[in-house]
């Protein structure tokens, strides 16, 4: 009986698609978050033992590469439109990855775990390199500029993701604080009360504003090279 049992058992695991697997496990963190994502939860999730989940994944960290490049891959199946300049390139960029992490929660968790050597993702890079190549960038910049854009759009989805009811009341005791000590800190009160606000009503401003700026950052390395 027990042979018989584990003869199903490879079958049913055999028969559980990788995509599949992804699927659901992406699921799962959309209710339970990042830091409830086991596989025996996921196993138990998809009906079947946690050790059939290795006919498709070496372990959890394998899993969680798999789960960050459907996140991204996801969102950038489509390019950059052509004739796009550099800035757009980057800005496409920094928007899109944006946009994927806050599909799923704890999307940022995620790909800060991951570790992410797909072929498709080096293929998208490659690619991504040549466009900026041909404006000027030398390989170094290039790189640079991709390190710090993501690393900026990661940090900001971080912040995003935080509980929603907490932040929001952090959001708004920091602009009363402000507010109720103007006469202290006169210019602070007036340059941050109206960016908070701002910052309330839509997240995606303080996100903007810092892309700008590194924007702003890169051309100025890209005129002095």
């Amino acid at each position: 009986m027990e042979a018989a049992s584990a003869v199903k058992e490879s079958g049913r695991a055999r028969n559980l698609e990788r995509d599949r697997i992804v699927a659901e496990a992406l699921m799962l963190i959309d209710e339970v978050g990042f830091a409830g994502l086991t596989l025996r939860t996921l196993a138990t999730r998809l009906k079947v033992k946690a050790a059939a989940l290795y006919w498709h994944f070496e372990n959890k960290q394998d899993l969680i590469d798999a789960m960050a490049a459907s996140i991204v891959l996801d969102s950038f199946k489509t390019t950059a439109p052509a004739g796009s300049s550099w800035r757009e390139l980057f800005a496409w960029v920094a928007r899109t990855n944006r946009k994927a992490l806050l599909l799923h929660r704890d999307g940022a968790q995620v790909m800060a775990h991951a570790n992410m050597r797909q072929t498709s993702m080096l293929e998208g890079l490659e690619a991504f390199f040549g466009r900026l190549a041909e404006q000027g960038f030398s390989g170094e910049l290039a790189m640079q500029g991709v390190f710090v854009v993501i690393r900026y759009t990661l940090g900001c989805v971080f912040e995003e993701q935080a509980d929603p009811a907490i932040r929001q009341q952090r959001i708004a005791e920091r602009a009363k604080h402000l507010e109720t000590n103007a006469g202290q800190y006169p210019l602070v009160a007036k340059t941050l009360v109206p960016l908070i606000k701002k910052q309330q009503q839509d997240p995606a401003f303080m996100f903007e504003q810092g892309l700008q700026i590194i924007l702003d950052g890169i051309g100025h390395c890209l005129a002095v090279a």
